[in-house]
Parts: C-alpha cells; sequence; structure tokens
C-alpha cells in the first residue's frame, strides 16, 4: 500500500513539473517576444528625440521632455 501511495505522489509530481515546465518555457516566449517589441520602440523613440534634437527642439523646457533626458543614456550627446 505505502509503496503504492509513493508510485501516485510520484507521478502526480512528475505531472506537476512537466505543466509548470511547459508553461514557464510559455512565459519565457512571451517574454523575449515582448522584449523584442520594447527594444524596436525604444530604437523609434531614440530616433525620435535625435531627429527632434537635430531641428533644434529643446527638451530641457518641459517637464516631459526632462523625462526624455533623464532617460537618456550617459553617452547620449545633448549638446
Amino acid at each position: 500500500m505505502n509503496a503504492s501511495l509513493n508510485h501516485a505522489l510520484e507521478k502526480e509530481v512528475t505531472h506537476a513539473k512537466k505543466l509548470k515546465l511547459r508553461k514557464l518555457k510559455m512565459v519565457c516566449n512571451e517574454l523575449e517576444a515582448a522584449e523584442r517589441k520594447v527594444d524596436e520602440l525604444r530604437g523609434v523613440k531614440w530616433g525620435l528625440v535625435t531627429d527632434l534634437k537635430n531641428l533644434g527642439h529643446d527638451f530641457t523646457a518641459t517637464t516631459e521632455g526632462m523625462d526624455i533626458v533623464l532617460s537618456s543614456s550617459p553617452s547620449f550627446n545633448w549638446s
């Protein structure tokens, strides 16, 4: 009886692990897709910021602009 309970418990644990591993793989795939999209959007954002800066836009003149300045990488050239 004890051996059969242990076997049933092991099967249940194995099944639970498989389900969780499958879910983990799905979540990882979704995260990778979302990260690619975020990278793409960041590229568009910084392209627009660069274009606006080159057109003479003063990002320090507004709160929204300062948010852009503060979120930029240290290597971004604001001069």
